[in-house]
């Protein structure tokens, strides 16, 4: 029987892995994309009755299932690290009101709600449809995108009230033009904000148009001035999303060198020097990274997946936390052995300029690196004996 502090690892954790954590959100992943197809499908009358009545058995059991969820998730969510929602009873309710936990109340709500009100209700409906906004717990691409627009909160409200204002003079503008021409259409500045909007958003239906002049002459300054609001807000999400993707491609290859044994004796800012000068590099199945013969360009450290290092006769697998390459650099001679990788593999690549600087820099590395060639070579030896 699974305790409640594991069903807050499996479900709430966001610092939790394992194989049974990712099965675990996968499969509720994969019913959210099920629910959501039926919701949509549910919606199409040329579809056979036959369908309308398995889509609601679907329904019925998915709601159970995420019912399910909620109530595990409300259960254990006491046994969150951080101390959060520590209380069992003010914790939890502060946890009720988080905008996951609403997302989840939501996806839930329409079944249980479907007793009191009429199926077709508006409201229902865009409640089925939030449902999909559950899978953003196990998207890392949605996840990467909350906390850009947190990050850029301020950059983007400042561009939002520009776009307000430039919408308020520009309507105003209009109104006060094109009023008497057009009394139904720019009668009032709220009637003109139709047009406005869909001027500034580069939509322009042509529904709404000015008819004077000097009408058509703030039209185009309006319609040039929608590049801007376009552009800005591009801009500053694009700017943040690099950053972002960036400091977490930092994190990660800061995590493999922690690991790595050959830099234990590292300190903070050594760690962060080396950090930045590794590459990521994601590699398929049978690729061939080394060939013997090769001048020693680099050496490699294994983040992800298992390679095969092919020297002669022998054959010899490493997995993460391994390194290679680093003999022939070390003894500026060409390669002796070819690697390939066995399955999908992540390394982390420091270049040979690099490499002669750091051990240059460093001569505790220099000679944990060569005692770690040496103890290689004796290896190697002993094994042609």
């Amino acid at each position: 029987m699974w305790s409640r502090a594991r069903i807050y690892e499996l479900l709430e954790d966001e610092e939790a892995t394992g194989p049974q954590v990712r099965r675990v959100r996968r499969a509720l992943a994969g019913l959210i994309l099920l629910a959501a197809a039926a919701t949509i499908l549910d919606t199409m009358p040329e579809i056979p009755r036959v369908w309308h009545a398995l889509f609601g058995l679907v329904e019925t059991t998915f709601t159970l299932v995420f019912t399910l969820e909620y109530g595990l998730r409300l259960w254990s969510v006491v046994e969150d690290r951080a101390g959060r929602w520590n209380h069992p009873l003010w914790g939890r309710l502060r946890w009720i009101v988080t905008p996951m936990a609403l997302v989840d109340l939501a996806a839930i709500l329409p079944f249980y709600l479907n007793a009191f009100v009429p199926s077709n209700f508006l409201l229902l409906r865009i409640l089925r449809l939030l449902r999909v906004l559950k899978i953003a717990r196990y998207s890392p691409a949605l996840a990467t995108f909350r906390v850009v627009l947190y990050n850029e909160r301020r950059a983007l409200g400042s561009v939002f009230l520009f776009v307000a204002v430039l919408l308020i003079l520009s309507a105003g503008l209009m109104h006060a033009i094109e009023a008497d021409i057009q009394p139904d259409k720019f009668g009032s500045i709220p009637q003109a904000l139709y047009w406005a909007v869909v001027t500034l958003a580069a939509v322009g239906y042509g529904d709404v148009v000015p008819l004077t002049p000097l009408g058509k002459l703030v039209a185009s300054f309006t319609s040039l001035l929608s590049v801007a609001t376009l552009a800005f807000p591009t801009a500053i999400l694009g700017a943040g999303f690099a950053r972002e993707l960036q400091k977490q491609e930092f994190l990660a290859r800061a995590s493999m060198v922690a690991r790595v044994s050959l830099f234990r004796h590292l300190g903070p800012a050594q760690l962060a020097e080396l950090t930045a000068l590794l590459h990521q590099r994601d590699l398929p199945p049978h690729y061939t990274i080394l060939r013997k013969g090769e001048h020693p360009e680099a050496m490699y450290f294994i983040d992800r997946g298992r390679v095969f290092v092919l020297r002669g006769e022998r054959r010899i697998i490493l997995g993460p936390g391994s390194f290679f390459g680093e003999l022939a650099l070390l003894e500026g001679r060409p390669r002796e052995a070819s690697v390939t990788t066995l399955t999908p593999c992540r390394l982390l690549e420091l270049h040979a300029s690099d490499f002669h600087r750091l051990i240059g820099g460093d001569p505790k590395l220099r000679e944990v690196l060569l005692a770690e060639a040496k103890q290689r070579l004796e290896s190697r030896a002993s094994q042609k004996t």
